[in-house]
């Protein structure tokens, strides 16, 4: 059995959690044992999958940036119980003293896996100051300290590796999903539209953190003027985060309280995707966003920022739009409700996204000397 230690950020409803629990479930689980290194440890141990699993999590305690000799006693404590692998599941760069102990602890297998392409921090100025911050380490990083470097799609190669990473070392690993998890299905869509008591309106849908990356208030904007020719319109957005509340108060000012809706993040947002009309993604960025694969998968028409990665457009479903406000309200303006939802398992799947060909693949990655 290959013992993987995963290095994951604190936020639990993460995509990078979404990738490592939907492969897990496709994996031989026989042959792995997979454990946690994150600051979010005790969220973590909350979840299905722990419940499930019961994989080890180990607390991160310290940052690179404000004890780099805790951060090392720390990471080699941990790595001293004989790991075959570290995967780093990466945003930007912070630092790598991680990678470098692993390296130097002789750890088959140190794997760097861009997971994004941007800076998700509301504040502008700390926001550029990160920025600066990834760019310097971006511009230090090299093969001397990974084995095996990793992308979720190639602009997030792009943003987290410089060009002194030969491109062909890059593996690209594709956010999958299990294809008929998101089967259309017309009796949970009325079940769904019911239970919301939305029978009758057009529903636009978001999905994902309430953060800046996301952009939902740019999504309520466009609403707000959108619902003024169309009040048939309802906004659905699932997520957490601590946009939240300035979303809702935001709302009441437009005076939509009755024509939005902000839920908690779900654990079934399958049934949730067949109950709305069009999906929304107006990211100011995205590594390569596994809502809009799901959102595809579902059957439903798709508006997504021009800032996201063309390697999102699967199918026919997925239009692009810049981010201004007046040709997001025309365009959900004229949406309408109960449109032929086909299946696109065959396109999904031939582009790489068929979840039972993603975790075989991973499982090379480890498996390969």
């Amino acid at each position: 059995m290959k013992k993987i230690l995963h290095m994951t950020p604190p936020d639990i409803n993460n995509g990078v959690y979404r990738y490592i629990f939907n492969h897990m479930r496709y994996m031989d689980m026989q042959k792995y044992q997979f454990a946690f290194l994150t600051k979010g440890a005790e969220e973590l141990k909350l979840t299905e999958e722990y419940r499930q699993y019961g994989f080890q999590v180990h607390n991160l305690h310290h940052r690179q940036r404000d004890s780099r000799e805790g951060l090392r006693q720390e990471v080699v404590r941990v790595l001293s119980q004989g790991y075959d692998a570290i995967h780093l599941h990466t945003s930007s760069w912070r630092g790598f003293l991680i990678e470098q102990i692993a390296m130097e602890m002789k750890v088959g297998k140190v794997i760097v896996h861009s997971h994004s392409t941007g800076i998700d921090v509301t504040d502008e100025r700390e926001r550029k100051n990160q920025e600066q911050e990834h760019e310097r380490y971006k511009s230090q990083f090299t093969m001397e300290y990974a084995t095996d470097v990793c992308a979720c799609s190639t602009l997030a190669a792009d943003w987290l590796f410089g060009p002194q990473i030969p491109r062909e070392r890059i593996q690209i690993l594709p956010n999958a999903i299990d294809l008929k998890r998101y089967h259309f299905q017309p009796e949970k869509r009325q079940e769904i539209r019911t239970f919301l008591n939305l029978e009758n309106r057009i529903i636009v849908g978001n999905v994902g953190r309430y953060s800046y990356q996301k952009n939902q208030e740019f999504l309520l904007r466009a609403f707000a003027k959108a619902h003024m020719y169309n009040p048939f319109l309802f906004l659905l957005c699932l997520g957490e985060g601590i946009l939240l509340e300035k979303l809702k108060v935001l709302s009441r000012q437009f005076g939509l309280e009755n024509s939005v809706m902000f839920l908690d993040w779900k654990d079934n947002v399958e049934d949730y995707l067949q109950a709305m009309d069009v999906f929304c993604l107006p990211s100011h960025f995205e590594g390569l966003p596994i809502s809009a694969i799901e959102a595809q998968a579902s059957g439903v028409r798709c508006l997504i920022s021009e800032n996201v990665t063309r390697e999102v457009q699967i199918t026919d479903l997925v239009r692009f739009l810049p981010l201004d406000e007046a040709c997001w309200a025309e365009e959900l303006a004229g949406c309408t409700k109960d449109l032929p939802r086909d299946r696109q398992d065959e396109k999904i799947a031939k582009a790489g996204y068929d979840i039972q060909v993603a975790a075989r693949k991973l499982e090379k990655l480890y498996e390969h000397d």
